[in-house]
């Protein structure tokens, strides 16, 4: 469960000019952080891609923390850490990004990361970007090796719970929350959000489920989007 790690007093009350939105949810690979698949990634700086397609056919769509734990502990257990670490440090930001955040704060909306990506990465965008909660996948790491652990915040197959659990930490109901995302598993997330905007996406299922989509380089427009809605 979401632990509520901050009040909800100080949500801005709808206005002239302030979206009837309270908390806006993001994706972090692809949405806030240049790169589709961090994990995907790391396999590959690793070279462990042939491995991580054998445990994705084999759980990725069914079990998601069991594919999380055979990956920590039977293909990167004792591997190089600063690798790991040296991705999250180079990853760049999504063109827009700092001004869809700046115009979020303004507005005095709550924000918050769901990802089945690091969580490492996502404490990163948390802090430099002033989001109020990050909710990602923690790989253990220990005296510079990763560990063979990892701790499972968000289920790829199941971010609609999470999403939900966000909105609870919050107090802030479906209809007044937004989803930004790119991929088939934020769909779900586009289920119980009040508004729905893809971004840069090639997924049919979440297309079909957002109100409006927005091709690359054109995340400011997420601005005009809650604005109108």
């Amino acid at each position: 469960m979401v632990e509520r790690q901050i009040s909800a007093d100080g949500t801005g009350a709808p206005g002239p000019g302030r979206p009837p939105f309270d908390l806006v949810i993001f994706d972090m690979d692809g949405v806030i952080f240049e790169g589709r698949n961090f994990w995907l990634d790391l396999h590959r700086a690793y070279g462990t891609e042939a491995e991580a397609l054998r445990l994705w056919q084999a759980y990725g769509e069914t079990d998601y923390p069991r594919l999380g734990s055979l990956t920590a502990s039977g293909v990167w257990r004792g591997r190089d850490a600063a690798v790991f670490e040296r991705l999250v440090a180079e990853r760049r930001y999504v063109d827009g990004i700092h001004d869809v955040m700046a115009r979020l704060e303004a507005w005095k909306m709550r924000t918050a990361i769901v990802s089945s990506g690091p969580w490492q990465l996502a404490e990163r965008a948390r802090r430099e970007l002033g989001i109020d909660l990050a909710l990602a996948n923690r790989l253990a790491i220990v005296d510079g090796r990763i560990a063979g652990t990892v701790e499972i915040m968000v289920d790829e197959n199941r971010k609609d719970e999470v999403a939900m659990q966000v909105m609870a930490a919050f107090a802030v109901p479906r209809e007044r929350t937004a989803v930004v995302g790119d991929t088939p598993a934020d769909a779900r997330m586009a289920a119980v959000a009040g508004l729905a905007v893809a971004y840069d996406c090639e997924s049919p299922v979440l297309l079909a489920a957002a109100r409006a989509a927005l091709p690359k380089g054109e995340l400011r427009r997420v601005i005009g989007i809650l604005a109108a809605a």
